[in-house]
């Protein structure tokens, strides 16, 4: 087959789908493209996902009439002139590409007048000029996108649903929000508002519109470090308030939303022994640093940059990060998985939402809801079927195994591994049954959550119901009435954040349940660290016994482990 040069319109299509490759793309580019031309003011509007129609308009400086069509055309730009340029460029955009890749793929109508000049409007679609002639507009560029990707159908395959383009489309506008406190950003999906920053250049007011007014509030400064070689400015979680994966870490490049494993490793790190495993911060980094020191060049969506001195970049972030974290928290605990203790009922006020739990009219016979009351275990199996044996409690190692003996040898048993088996498998059986063991609260609170989190709340809330939580809508807020009765007081506050935290990695369908049962056994396990009497310690060894489940937690860890005899023997070199 012969050599051939591809036809525009292919070559077009190909370049659009490197560029243009969902409706949150198209929305990020036409956003960047606001903020380099000066905006103060961006309204976003979306519908479907983005894709029926988006719809994006500035008061920035605006384009000529004259230009409006060169603007569509492939490596047009205003931002650079030579090579050069691209060691000082200080904007988010510089290729050319995104608006002929967005008419490639969709039908586009754009309209603009600068401060001092008439209107014009120019509409495309399939990358074909259709019209183009004067028109009246307010300054500023307004641009509609609409049946994005009916050039490219292909690309509908690679897609989700609505909802969850939506959320993507949410994202990319809230870092755009975030790194740019001084622009006023306007973000509605299908009519509803979702996203509203005040413009006011304040960075916490920024945050406090993504994240909620009572996590900005508690949110520490982070302060460039005099011995850091790149300035790191923005904003950090004090230990109290962590998430359950990495999704919180946003880090910012010059003004740009970055993808950076090694930077988010970097903020990790400065929180060592302030987090409990498992447990992530919740950061806004911005890093500036001289732009021939960083490449925007190397990834077609300009997620990925890369440093001319990387070390220097993750020192600078870690040594920032720690220097405010310690400033701040100068007393580092010495068993930071442990929780201080709250008044009997209420629980830790550092949470994002509080709630106090009425007093349980009959207490259970045994601690951490492991008696014949609140945990009703199952009868323990014959010795011969039994996953475990019969085992005799002897004492505990590091507040944190239980050592007991069996018929065969000893045994270490995983306190919080085993407490969180056995809680895991009862609220299983608890959710098939549809009966909850349900702790009331004295009265109900408002729960403060960000429209995502309410619509997230909205889709968990049969499967919340059947595991004891009592939440209900009530006014445009939310109200919680009931958490689960799990023996011990359960972290409401945190564990709802965890579960919509983790809501886009959890299995859906059937399975998304016992991703939240095991969410919750986990808060409500006994922990690490934690000091146990004898009854205690026999009370969840004997639950162990009784549990249907395997012999480990429900993330894989071993709930204990069995040293025979004739091991314990060949280790003393008795035989």
């Amino acid at each position: 087959m012969s050599i051939r040069i591809l036809e525009p319109a292919v070559a077009s299509a190909i370049a659009a789908g490197e560029v243009i490759e969902r409706p949150a793309a198209v929305v990020k580019e036409l956003v960047e493209n606001s903020i380099d031309a000066g905006a103060s003011r961006v309204a976003i509007e979306i519908e479907q996902g983005g894709l029926k129609r988006i719809r994006v308009a500035d008061d920035g400086v605006g384009i000529a009439p004259g230009d409006l069509e060169t603007a569509f055309q492939r490596h047009a730009t205003s931002k650079l002139r030579t090579l050069d340029d691209l060691d000082a460029l200080r904007t988010l955009g510089f290729r050319g590409e995104a608006l002929p890749s967005i008419a490639a793929a969709a039908r586009v109508r754009l309209v603009s007048r600068q401060a001092d000049g008439e209107g014009a409007a120019i509409e495309l679609e399939a990358g074909s000029v259709l019209s183009k002639g004067p028109a009246g507009a307010p300054p500023g560029v307004t641009v509609s996108v609409e049946a994005l990707f009916s050039a490219l159908p292909a690309r509908l395959k690679f897609l989700r649903s609505t909802g969850a383009e939506t959320g993507r489309v949410r994202h990319a506008v809230e870092n755009l929000a975030l790194a740019y406190p001084n622009v006023a950003v306007i973000f509605s999906a299908d009519g509803k508002t979702l996203l509203r920053t005040p413009g006011g250049g304040a960075p916490r007011d920024a945050f406090a519109a993504v994240h909620g007014a009572e996590l900005a509030e508690a949110m520490l400064d982070l302060a460039p470090s005099p011995a850091a070689p790149f300035r790191v400015t923005g904003l950090i979680s004090p230990p109290a308030h962590s998430r359950p994966n990495r999704a919180a870490i946003r880090l910012f490049v010059n003004g740009r939303w970055v993808q950076s494993r090694a930077l988010s490793v970097a903020v990790e790190e400065a929180y060592a022994g302030l987090l409990m495993q498992g447990r992530y911060p919740i950061a806004v980094v911005m890093i500036e640093a001289p732009p021939h020191e960083v490449d925007a060049n190397v990834h077609p969506n300009k997620r990925e940059v890369r440093f001319a001195r990387e070390g220097d970049a993750f020192s600078s972030v870690q040594r920032s990060v720690r220097e405010s974290l310690l400033a701040a928290v100068p007393v580092v605990d010495a068993r930071p998985f442990e929780r201080p203790a709250a008044p009997d009922g209420a629980l830790p006020a550092a949470n994002p939402f509080s709630f106090t739990v009425a007093a349980s009219p009959t207490p259970p016979p045994l601690p951490f809801g492991l008696g014949d009351g609140a945990a009703a275990p199952q009868p323990a199996p014959a010795a011969a079927d039994a996953a475990m044996p019969r085992l005799r409690v002897l004492g505990q190692v590091s507040n944190t195994y239980i050592v007991a003996e069996g018929p065969d040898g000893m045994y270490l048993v995983d306190q919080h591994a085993a407490h969180e088996s056995v809680l895991y498998y009862r609220l299983l059986r608890q959710w098939e049954e549809d009966e909850p063991d349900v702790q009331l609260l004295l009265e109900p609170q408002a729960l403060e959550a960000t429209p995502e989190q309410q619509e997230r709340l909205t889709a968990r809330l049969d499967n919340l119901r059947r595991y004891g939580f009592g939440i209900e809508e009530f006014g445009g807020a939310w109200l919680v009435r009931s958490v689960p009765a799990m023996g011990r007081s359960v972290d409401a506050g945190v564990l709802i954040a965890d579960l919509l935290a983790e809501s886009d990695a959890s299995p859906t369908g059937g399975e998304a349940h016992r991703a939240m049962a095991s969410s919750i056994a986990c808060h409500s396990a006994i922990r690490a660290g934690q000091a146990l009497d004898q009854q205690e310690m026999t009370a969840l060894v004997q639950a162990l016994e009784a549990s249907p489940g395997p012999p480990h937690c429900p993330h894989g860890r071993p709930t204990a482990i069995r040293l025979t005899t004739g091991m314990l023997e060949r280790e003393f070199g008795r035989v």
